[in-house]
């Protein structure tokens, strides 16, 4: 069976054996914090039948152990992170500013994680109007 097209984005998947999934987005805002190590979220809870993504957004997940990948971005990552705050005082009033970032902490690739030995901090900057 092959599922096309489909956005399971930020929810749980419906388990379905012998499929394959094209074009489908599985991802996730944010990773897990596991006790400080980050994790994708993990798809099809429970059930560790290989399944073949292609060209699926696999952001933030991890497929069931010995899943085929193939073109799929599977980076883990935090999205609008605060990182730093400042006050300024404009006519008496003190406004603080904060900063945001998204942090990449590494990729699911080939069956294990693979981490950055210093996360990368990609600056978010205000929406203009």
């Amino acid at each position: 069976m092959t599922v096309k097209g489909e956005n399971y984005s930020n929810q749980d998947t419906p388990s379905i054996i012998d499929t394959e999934y094209v074009r489908c987005n599985f991802s996730h805002t944010n990773c897990i914090d596991d006790g400080g190590i980050k994790k994708g979220n993990r798809l099809f809870p429970g059930d560790d039948t290989p399944r073949t993504f292609k060209d699926c957004n696999l952001t933030n997940c991890e497929p069931p152990p010995g899943s085929t990948l193939i073109r799929c971005p599977a980076s883990l990552s935090e999205k609008m992170v605060h990182v730093s705050s400042k006050t300024i005082t404009i006519d008496a009033v003190q406004i603080e500013i904060k900063s945001y970032a998204n942090i990449i902490y590494g990729r699911y690739k080939d069956g294990a994680y693979e981490y950055k030995a210093t996360p990368v901090v990609v600056p978010k900057k205000a929406p203009e109007d």
